[in-house]
């Protein structure tokens, strides 16, 4: 037994996995997902969660609207028809693409490294009805 007992250290590597915040589950490598509309970077988490990636820091407001709208099945109506906070959940983390890990503090990352932000978004679903979403 050592001077401060026998306390188990944490893992500090589980907390720069790169997991979905709704489900905690890994994800993958954001990917180019096609839509009607043209492109996004991001991808879909097996909990139904939609996610977008921004490497610039300078376009979120677009891949959010893309990644809502791929979430609502490429329908744009009703994307923009639905609310925040009572129609779907969203959450950000930063994601550092180079090293595949997240990061609460955009310090934690060299100069080298693309830091940037990917938005989650998970529909409601008791929240909208079923004939506005085909998923």
């Amino acid at each position: 037994m050592g001077k401060y007992g026998n306390r188990q250290r944490e893992d500090k590597a589980s907390l720069t996995e790169p997991r979905c915040p709704f489900c905690r589950e890994l994800f993958d490598r954001p990917y180019t997902v096609s839509t009607s509309l043209g492109f996004f970077t991001g991808g879909r988490c097996i909990c139904g969660a939609v996610y977008v990636f921004d490497a610039s820091n300078k376009n979120l407001g677009e891949a959010f609207m893309d990644a809502l709208a791929y979430a609502c099945g490429d329908d744009w109506d009703v994307a923009l028809s639905l609310e925040p906070d009572k129609d779907y959940e969203e959450l950000s983390v930063t994601y550092i693409s180079h090293s595949h890990t997240v990061s609460n503090k955009t310090a934690d990352a060299s100069i080298r490294e693309k830091v940037g932000n990917i938005v989650f978004i998970r529909l409601v679903p008791e929240k909208i009805s079923n004939e506005k979403i085909d998923n």
